[in-house]
C-alpha cells in the first residue's frame, strides 16, 4: 500500500479532513472529497488503496509530552 498523509483544511469557520499522497516524481495526489470526521477520511484513503501515516503516541511517549505543554 502507498502511504498518504491526512491533513485538515479550513472550511466555513471550522475545518474538514483530506488525504494526499506524494508520487515519486514529486507530484501529489489529493483526495477530491472532504470529510467532516477524521476516521471517515482514513477509511476513504484505505478504500482507495492508500495507507494513512498515522502517528499515535502513548501517554508516556516523549513526543506526547511535547505536544501537551
Amino acid at each position: 500500500m502507498k502511504l498518504c498523509e491526512i491533513y485538515h483544511v479550513p472550511s466555513k469557520g471550522s475545518f474538514v479532513w483530506k488525504w494526499r499522497h506524494q508520487v515519486p516524481d514529486g507530484g501529489v495526489i489529493v483526495s477530491k472529497d472532504e470529510y467532516a470526521l477524521y476516521y471517515e477520511c482514513v477509511s476513504a484513503a484505505l478504500k482507495k488503496g492508500y495507507q494513512p501515516n498515522i502517528k499515535c503516541f502513548s501517554p508516556g511517549h516523549r513526543a506526547a509530552r511535547q505536544t501537551h505543554t
